[in-house]
């Protein structure tokens, strides 16, 4: 097996940290892999028969399969959204039509294939962020950084200072930027991987979770009565702004997301964030929402 290697500091050992909570947009680009290697096994196989019957399925998993390797993928992704992030913030006149086609493309996979299975898909990982939390706390308690780096994965080695992982690249020298461990949905049956970040960010070490044979069983049965009993409270157009902002967005992403003008997305986003659903931040010319505590807990039908 060809691996990279991670070489650790003192200073970087003491800065080692699990990921706070889950992200659409790394699952997105994990889920592409996956329906494009036709890996994940059983528990993947009703969920990739319906991605699968999508119409655009073949372009973008053909667009997946060009690509080398998913940290390749990664960045060729991040990059088109950091440009894309940069003329929006330069000009406010830029037309959603000249968005960057990767952008498009990963958009719409993410509605089809991760969207309508994010509630349940969030609430695992962060169930297991949090039973990893204490795991690995109770590990490291009792025997180190050694035993915890360890016992990530089967496939991960760790020979002190230096972390083996499946991958191709060059040694990572950390420094004082520490590493960023983060359980990965999508990841089931595969390997670990090692993404660099951004300037300014740690390297990010992703490792696959167990899954339920029956997680994608949500839109057909509970999660399908939660999603119409939703819809029927705030409306459909509410509920699908609701669902966007599981990641924080500005009111010109939810209008694009939700298919919506941005006059319509702001007039939404004032209902809910009137009604406690929502909270908003203004930033100079930037207004940025994102879901309150009550507003998740309504979105994954945790209302009691």
């Amino acid at each position: 097996m060809i691996v990279q290697r991670i070489v650790f500091t003192p200073e970087s050992l003491a800065k080692l940290r699990l990921a706070p909570r889950p992200e659409q947009f790394r699952e997105t680009l994990f889920a592409l892999g996956m329906l494009s290697t036709g890996s994940g096994g059983a528990p993947f196989n009703a969920w990739r028969r319906r991605v699968g019957a999508w119409a655009g399925a073949g372009g973008i998993v053909g667009l997946a399969r060009t690509v080398r390797t998913f940290p390749d993928l990664y960045r060729v992704a991040e990059k088109a959204s950091a440009e894309d992030t940069s003329a929006r913030t330069a000009t406010a006149t830029v037309p959603a039509a000249f968005k960057p086609r990767l952008l498009k493309d990963l958009e719409a996979f993410h509605r089809v294939a991760v969207a309508p299975y994010w509630s349940r898909i969030a609430s695992h990982l962060e169930a297991h962020l949090e039973a990893d939390r204490n795991v690995r706390g109770q590990i490291t308690l009792s025997g180190g950084i050694d035993q915890l780096l360890g016992t990530l994965h089967p496939a991960i080695r760790w020979e002190p200072p230096v972390l083996e992982v499946p991958g191709e690249g060059e040694d990572i020298k950390l420094e004082d930027s520490g590493l960023l461990l983060a359980p990965a949905f999508f990841l089931f049956s595969r390997a670990p991987v090692l993404i660099e970040q951004r300037a300014g960010l740690p390297p990010l070490l992703s490792y696959p979770v167990p899954v339920k044979q029956d997680w994608s069983d949500e839109p057909q049965g509970a999660g399908a009565g939660s999603d119409q009993a939703l819809r029927a409270l705030v409306g459909r157009t509410r509920a699908a702004v609701l669902q966007t902002l599981t990641l924080t967005c500005t009111t010109t992403q939810v209008g694009e997301r939700v298919g919506i003008s941005t006059a319509a997305a702001s007039q939404h986003t004032a209902v809910l964030r009137a009604a406690g659903l929502i909270s908003t931040l203004r930033t100079l010319n930037k207004v940025q929402h994102t879901l309150t505590p009550l507003g998740g807990a309504l979105l994954r039908g945790e209302m009691t």
